[in-house]
């Protein structure tokens, strides 16, 4: 496994992985991410940490230390954990993690796109339902806009590209399909992503490595959370 490290402006570091599937890399980054935020000798250096599919953005306090310092300290880390004798048992995996369900309603009238994704992917509704539901997914980042998470990787048999062109108006709560990856919209956003649903569930509990799981509610059980959520 191939790193290289970034400086980027002089108060960040970019760990940059390469020439790795993302899949193998997530316990990578998930452990490495884990490591560093519990490192005493850099509780006064990192400002904060970014994780993503296969880099760390390492933002610190210059007046704590110097760049090329805390690059050397960051290869060590890296190296140490690359040459771990057994990778698979020492790796923190995020499947240790634990799994997160979201209730999610698939009704026609919360998912404008799901039958298209029907016609595109050749399944009937029922089954891209009991493919994406039955799913386990993996968060690899956190973007776009605060606790939008992605998450995959999406069955291929119910993959479908973005809009060519964005909305300009997706509702909180939708939940979309780009090629392999599914997220939900926390917040009322343009977006570009196959709206499949739309879950009532708060979404402030996802981040890098935790597992993901979507359960089915019918229209009812969407309304009356709904409910309980104004009351």
């Amino acid at each position: 496994m191939q790193y290289q490290l970034d400086m980027i402006g002089y108060d960040a570091i970019m760990i940059r992985f390469t020439d790795t599937d993302n899949t193998q890399l997530l316990p990578v980054i998930y452990t490495l991410n884990q490591q560093l935020k519990s490192a005493p000798n850099l509780s006064t250096v990192i400002i904060d940490i970014i994780p993503s599919y296969q880099t760390l953005l390492v933002s610190f306090n210059i007046l704590n230390m110097e760049q090329h310092q805390l690059a050397d300290k960051l290869h060590a880390y890296v190296k140490r954990l690359l040459n771990t004798a057994s990778p698979k048992s020492n790796h923190a995996s995020p499947n240790t993690v634990n799994l997160i369900t979201i209730p999610v309603c698939y009704h026609e009238s919360l998912a404008p796109d799901l039958e298209s994704l029907s016609q595109y992917s050749a399944l009937s509704i029922n089954d891209i339902i009991q493919i994406h539901s039955s799913t386990i997914y993996s968060c690899y980042a956190i973007g776009f806009m605060p606790n939008f998470a992605y998450l995959g990787d999406v069955d291929k048999r119910i993959q479908i590209p973005r809009h060519a062109k964005p909305k300009d108006q997706v509702a909180a709560g939708s939940l979309g399909i780009a090629d392999n990856q599914t997220a939900i919209y926390p917040k009322s956003s343009p977006g570009g992503w196959q709206i499949i649903g739309q879950s009532p569930a708060a979404l402030n509990t996802l981040s890098v490595g935790c597992q993901v799981k979507f359960s089915a509610i019918s229209l009812d059980e969407f309304n009356r959370y709904d409910q309980k959520a104004d009351a």
